[in-house]
């Protein structure tokens, strides 16, 4: 029991101590591009997206108290490392349940060493932060009911917090695969369980909004999505393979990857593996796994697609590295692990704020381009100079009060976040459907709220394109304003193009 106790307090001090870090680094460093489209989301709540579920959104709401702090990064992306310290818990209980406490706190170590779960998902606000909340519990849930299935309390949290975890990004439908091929191969006997299908009731009923809006909008999540996906033709592509390999890799982080590995390799051969959750658990990351490489011959994959995956599989790497390292609380593999991850943390925060100019392109004209760290810096101070811009020309009369800034894809709420909301300025989408994304909604919101005879279009050098031809069919005439400039440690980092557009053609698009 005394033993027990430890391990649970190592738990809670790891929880502490990464949750710590995390908040400053959150602190540190400005928003992603991907970021700031989570936060538009949050700006009006829907029950589905264009690309994902509402789960982020509210999330968003939640721990910016319904936004009244959304001016401050950290509260933004204070769910994430909330939910990172609620998942880490959960994997702990998870393992705690099948095994033991000391591979328990293996599982909890090894889940804030993942790259994925510590970072893109722990630190930064995306919908795998809800997601990984919910995916845990729901493992833990799992764990319960392998080893009491008849009782109904963990069936109705397994329904409840499955149909969560789709709410926050559809990956989640994994687990019900993988439970489901358990159930098929290794215990059809709860095919009579009447508990089985409360839960899946409960998963879908939570779950039905995605399927009414999508049915609503002619299935344009799906539409969408299905083209990042669905392969076309037979041509290999071996590169786009062996990157995704190396992808899954590292964001998973090499250390966790080897431990997955080995277990995966070792644990037939002995009793101690062979419990029915290990089961389900394997079967739900390496489904979708298998099902990422298969398209990655094909097509390219994102590197935090796999997370979900590696997640399902931790609970075997913990058990095998308990078996393993005997009495060692701190196996090596473990150390490299979480020290890695720490020295990343660290490494890639100094990198963004202090790294001189930029290690992109030096052209002026493409200042920056390849630089990822410019991302997350500058944003903020080219903001403060393109406000006063704003007053200035609005009180000379060169622009109408109420113009907005316009944009052609989603990531131009980057440049809403630290551009158009500090000065309540409206942004404008202005293009296509399968570029605007939210911003096609947005506009049937904002459209009376704005005076378009003249707008602004704000251009990153990192990603220079032709204003002129983008903008032709909304505006007869576009103007070069000016050019804000920003270095890092007194060296030119990127520039932001600013153009004044007017004559407005009427054009403007919005979502049906």
């Amino acid at each position: 029991m005394i033993e027990n106790e430890v391990y649970t307090k190592r738990v809670i001090l790891l929880i502490a101590l990464f949750s710590i870090l995390r908040f400053i680094i959150a602190s540190s460093v400005e928003l992603g591009n991907d970021e700031s489209y989570y936060w538009l989301y949050s700006k009006v709540l829907k029950w589905n997206y264009f690309d994902h579920p509402p789960m982020v959104a509210l999330w968003i709401r939640v721990f910016t108290v319904n936004l009244l702090l959304e001016k401050y990064v950290v509260f933004l992306r204070l769910g994430s490392i909330v939910a990172c310290a609620l998942a880490t818990w959960f994997m702990y209980k998870c393992v705690s349940t099948i095994s033991t406490k000391r591979a328990g706190w293996f599982a909890a170590c090894l889940y804030n060493a993942s790259f994925y779960a510590g970072i893109t998902s722990g630190l930064f606000i995306f919908p795998d932060s809800p997601q990984m909340v919910f995916y845990t519990f729901s493992l833990w849930m799992i764990a319960k009911i392998t080893l009491q299935d008849d009782k109904w309390l963990p069936w109705i949290l397994f329904g409840i917090s499955t149909g969560l975890c789709i709410m926050s990004k559809v990956h989640g439908v994994f687990i019900w695969a993988g439970f489901g091929l358990y159930i098929l191969f290794f215990k059809r006997i709860w095919l009579t369980n009447i508990r089985l299908y409360v839960a899946l009731a409960i998963a879908l009923a939570i779950t039905s909004p995605i399927l009414i809006w999508n049915i609503q909008h002619n299935f344009l999540t799906y539409r969408f999505n299905s083209k990042r996906i669905i392969t076309r033709g037979f041509l290999l592509n071996w590169y786009s393979f062996f990157t995704t390999i190396f992808q899954h890799f590292m964001i998973n982080n090499p250390f966790n990857v080897v431990c997955i590995f080995l277990g995966l390799l070792t644990w037939r051969r002995y009793k101690l593996y062979l419990t029915p959750a290990l089961s389900v658990y394997n079967l739900i990351g390496i489904i979708p796994g298998l099902l990422l490489l298969f398209i990655s011959l094909y097509r390219s994959t994102l590197p935090h697609w796999s997370g979900p995956a590696y997640i399902a599989l931790l609970p075997l790497a913990a058990i095998w590295l308990a078996r393993i390292s005997k009495e060692v609380i701190y196996p090596k593999l473990l150390v490299f692990g979480l020290g890695a991850n720490i020295l990343f943390l660290i490494v890639c925060t100094l990198v963004i704020n202090f790294y001189p100019g930029n290690f992109g392109s030096k052209a002026p004209h493409e200042l920056g381009k390849a630089d990822i760290t410019l991302d997350m810096y500058g944003w903020k101070e080219a903001g403060e100079k393109f406000a006063l811009i704003y007053k200035n020309e609005i009180k000379k009369g060169i622009v109408q009060p109420g113009s907005p800034v316009v944009c052609n894809t989603w990531w131009g709420a980057h440049e809403e976040y630290y551009f158009c909301r500090p000065s309540g300025i409206q942004m404008i989408g202005l293009g296509s459907m399968n570029a605007l994304h939210e911003y096609m909604w947005m506009n049937k919101k904002r459209k009376d709220n704005v005076n378009f005879s003249t707008a602004y279009c704000i251009v990153h050098s990192d990603e220079n394109y032709n204003v002129y031809t983008q903008y032709k069919n909304f505006y007869s005439r576009i103007d070069t304003a000016t050019v804000i400039e920003v270095s890092r440690n007194k060296k030119p980092a990127h520039n932001f193009y600013i153009f004044r557009l007017s004559g407005w053609k009427n054009q403007l698009p919005v979502a049906r």
